[in-house]
């Protein structure tokens, strides 16, 4: 029988040989497919981040009270996008920036999207807010907006004459910076349930109530706002509670080098410091740090 075990040979021979070839071509294969996956992983992440970055990349929309036509968003002041403030803030995404050109904006102003910036191109002095109607010149309802460089007006002296309200519950992540307040019942007016609010080189005047009210609110548990940073502000209001006032349960409050006709302090924890007042600091709290301030009767004269 040497014919059939030579013939079984041969067919094992085969078999054995077409089993390599497809392992070889397999092996072979395995390193161009891999180099396929990562080819293509890498083309779709820097797709996605190109979007990403695309999509990231902020609009700005240019207000201008007195333009000749508006054609949005806008390129600058001779070009501009809105005649209204309140027209920019409700076509604008989180994280774009709203720029104000020189003008008086007889509006009040809903701050409904989180992450902007209002910005006025020539500042306080030729760039006026005024109130429509007695109520919050601008009322603040999305964290992450900096206001920054406006004449804010409220209408009357009504409980709703406020010229900033920051009614948001938790982090506001707010700046307000370089503003003037005229009148009002209150000029900022920092909610009582938010925190991380910085209030800094504003100057407020004419209010009754209080320039810059940290609040604690009037119904149980009566939470306070905290953590709050209010530095360098000029608050020379003759005001029924305090140019600066801190509410019985507002806490861990930075208030510092500021200039104002009274400063008065409840909660605890709050560090009150290189503060000059025309009348002496009224600390009505426990647990709180006053330190390097001074008494000056002619500090807001």
């Amino acid at each position: 029988m040497p014919g059939a075990k030579t013939d079984a040979a041969d067919r094992c021979h085969n078999l054995e040989s077409k089993i390599m070839k497809r392992k070889i071509l397999q092996k072979k294969q395995i390193p161009i497919n891999h180099s396929m996956r990562l080819a293509l992983a890498t083309v779709v992440a820097a797709s996605l981040l190109l979007g990403q970055e695309a999509s990231a990349t902020p609009t700005t929309y240019w207000v201008n009270d007195d333009a000749s036509s508006y054609t949005p968003p806008g390129t600058s002041c001779d070009d501009a996008g809105y005649s209204t403030i309140q027209g920019a803030v409700d076509a604008a995404s989180s994280g774009d920036v709203i720029k104000v050109c020189p003008g008086i904006y007889t509006e009040n102003v809903y701050v409904g999207t989180s992450d902007l910036t209002i910005s006025s191109t020539g500042g306080a002095s030729v760039t006026t807010v005024e109130a429509a109607v007695s109520f919050y010149v601008f009322q603040v309802v999305a964290p992450g907006l900096t206001l920054d460089g406006f004449t804010i007006a409220p209408d009357g002296f009504a409980d709703g004459d406020i010229g900033v309200n920051v009614a948001i519950e938790g982090d506001t992540d707010l700046t307000l910076d370089r503003n003037v307040v005229i009148g009002g019942r209150i000029g900022v007016n920092v909610g009582c349930v938010s925190f991380g609010s910085t209030v800094a080189h504003n100057t407020l005047t004419g209010q009754t109530e209080a320039g810059i009210n940290v609040d604690t609110c009037e119904a149980p548990p009566f939470p306070g706002s905290h953590d709050n940073s209010i530095h360098h502000n000029t608050a020379c209001s003759v005001t029924s509670t305090a140019s600066i006032a801190l509410g019985a349960s507002s806490d861990d409050n930075s208030i510092h080098h500021n200039v104002a006709t009274s400063i008065s302090v409840f909660g605890t924890g709050n560090d009150v410091h290189h503060n000059s007042t025309q009348l002496v600091i009224i600390d009505n709290g426990l647990g709180n740090n006053l330190h390097h301030n001074t008494t000056d009767p002619g500090v807001c004269q």
